[in-house]
């Protein structure tokens, strides 16, 4: 009984951290949720992803070039290094060598900045249609990739083919008009 209690009760504290707001003001504009999805890993719920863009009418899907935040919000401790090690692998299983070959130094320099993360942590990463990605965590600034023709295959770690979990298919299907 005093388990089951328990259960319930941590459930309902990671409901209530999560941080997937309808909206995000941002220096360059308003964001508005367009699809959110939990990610969960045996019994265990580990981050809820919203995509947002200024207008959801006008997304098309994940992998266009708009201008999109992607916003993690953790529910539970996730060390940084497992964020670079995953970034790495699903890179390297869903895109070509090209494209690793063309998109390494950009791709080294932001795995190279991922932190611990706590239970009501959240990392946003901006996709601006002209200027690249930009990565923050708890709305501090982290990291800028300025290359514009490696921004959207960045999206892979998450979205390609070999994914962490098919919840992130779940998500990118939720864009596709």
């Amino acid at each position: 009984m005093r388990i089951a209690i328990f259960i319930l009760l941590t459930a309902i504290a990671n409901i209530a951290i999560a941080d997937l707001p309808k909206n995000i003001s941002h220096s360059q504009g308003d964001f508005k949720l367009c699809a959110k999805e939990r990610v969960s890993k045996l019994w265990f719920d580990i981050v809820d992803v919203g995509i947002y863009y200024q207008d959801c009418d006008s997304a098309q899907h994940v992998f266009d070039d708009q201008t999109k935040l992607l916003r993690f919000a953790y529910l539970r401790e996730v060390e940084g290094h497992q964020f670079t090690e995953g970034a790495v692998e699903y890179l390297q299983e869903n895109l070509t060598s090209d494209d690793l070959n063309a998109c390494s130094k950009p791709f080294e320099a932001i795995n190279s900045v991922y932190k611990n993360v706590s239970s009501g942590d959240y990392y946003d990463l901006y996709l601006f249609e002209n200027e690249g990605l930009k990565l923050y965590l708890n709305d501090q600034h982290l990291h800028d990739m300025d290359n514009t023709d490696c921004h959207s295959k960045y999206l892979y770690v998450w979205f390609g083919e070999e994914t962490m979990d098919s919840q992130f298919n779940d998500l990118a299907n939720k864009i596709k008009p």
